[in-house]
């Protein structure tokens, strides 16, 4: 028996680099990993506001079936919580709870596109928008992130892309895999274009509170938006560090009731997997009505430190160009290819992972403006990332034409 023809014509590089780290695995040797985004796998802990509830298992039974669209606890405490963050006017109604924020793609692409409907997707981007566009049948264009503006989307190419098909634009602040933070101004810009159009913004902020800096901060799209429809996804697995939870939600700005239908369509699509998992939407909602600063602030000092040094160590680099990421844990790096003799980036990463045993992502997973680039998490010690440099360093010496 064939595979499908919606599954035959997707990849997912993040994972699809595991196979090949575990050849190199199998013949001795130890690997240093930079490629995926799992603060667990690098001694971060899920922070006890978030794993405490979870006695509510056992002491009230919280093991059946929820409501499809989420327990109502947890989606007014979702609803609480983005309104207390951003001032979105969102209300419980307006909530639906997901298994990770990856199914609240899924859904959104099964509702609001038919095959051949045109989606606009950032030109480096998380390959999961692309990869279930790819099994819906949509007609995906990339538009522009520009490198020397710090992987920020070109508006002005969104706008050439945009056709009277165009029903979906993703937007991703904080960036996964650029780390960048969209500006407000760029927002604004974006909201004005779509809003000419019969479409919605999908706004994945799943990395909102991971900004690094003082005096930068994260804008909700929906708080811009005006009367431009809006669906935002976000979770849990980032910024309260649960990633194998797979708790998420999304939910939606839509003041004129344009997305009403899909809406509706993408509640009834909750019924087909029954419900998101009921004991953890229960201690999420018991996280979420306690103080963050139990454990983020000391999170995003790491997270800080680890970032400058892995910056500071590649913009020394002669042949690499970097730029500092603003959140999240995320770096993407191009190579000037013309100065080395790897043909791609593919064949530098797998140079990388079978000489000098660092596994990292290359940059033409994540989109054809990720030609020629890759990335690397910075969540592993400091000491593991000064070596996996100084074995780039040594690479790029032993490659330069």
């Amino acid at each position: 028996m064939k595979i499908s023809d919606r599954t035959a014509g997707f990849s997912y590089a993040i994972r699809d680099v595991i196979a090949a780290a575990n050849e190199v695995e199998a013949k001795g040797h130890k690997i240093i990993k930079l490629n995926i985004g799992d603060p667990i796998k690098y001694g971060f802990k899920t922070p006890k506001i978030l794993t405490d509830p979870l006695r509510y298992v056992e002491e009230e039974n919280y093991n059946y079936y929820a409501d499809s669209r989420g327990i109502l606890e947890f989606r007014e405490a979702i609803a609480d919580y983005e309104n207390n963050k951003y001032n979105v006017g969102v209300t419980a109604e307006k909530v639906i709870a997901t298994a990770g924020v990856s199914e609240g793609i899924q859904m959104t692409l099964m509702s609001f596109t038919n095959p051949g409907d045109r989606i606009l997707i950032p030109g480096i981007h998380y390959p999961s928008y692309s990869g279930n566009g790819t099994i819906f049948g949509n007609d995906m264009q990339y538009y522009r992130t520009v490198v020397e503006d710090n992987y920020y989307p070109d508006p002005d190419h969104i706008r050439s892309l945009m056709n009277d098909r165009t029903k979906l634009v993703f937007l991703n602040t904080p960036n996964n895999p650029t780390g960048s933070v969209y500006p407000e101004k760029v927002l604004k810009e974006i909201v004005d274009i779509v809003g000419e159009y019969d479409a919605c913004i999908v706004s994945d902020e799943t990395y909102d509170l991971l900004v690094l800096d003082e005096g930068l901060k994260h804008t909700a799209t929906a708080e811009v938006a005006k009367d431009v429809p809006v669906i935002a996804y976000n979770g849990f697995s980032k910024v309260f560090l649960a990633p194998g939870w797979r708790l998420a939600y999304a939910y939606i700005h839509d003041p004129l009731g344009k997305i009403e239908e899909p809406w509706d369509g993408l509640n009834k699509l909750t019924r087909l997997r029954l419900c998101a998992s009921t004991p953890l939407q229960k201690a999420g909602a018991e996280a979420l009505k306690q103080d963050q600063s139990s454990y983020l602030p000391e999170t995003i000092k790491l997270l800080k430190e680890r970032r400058d040094l892995i910056y500071n160590r590649l913009s020394e680099m002669d042949g690499i160009v970097v730029n500092k990421p603003e959140a999240a844990f995320y770096i993407f790096s191009m190579i000037s290819m013309d100065q080395f003799k790897w043909k791609n980036d593919k064949e530098f990463v797998f140079d990388y992972l079978r000489k000098k045993h660092i596994l990292t992502v290359f940059g033409s997973g994540f989109g054809p403006f990720g030609n020629d680039g890759f990335r690397m998490v910075y969540l592993p010690t400091l000491e593991e990332i000064d070596i996996a440099m100084n074995r780039l360093e040594e690479l790029l010496r032993e490659n330069r034409i």
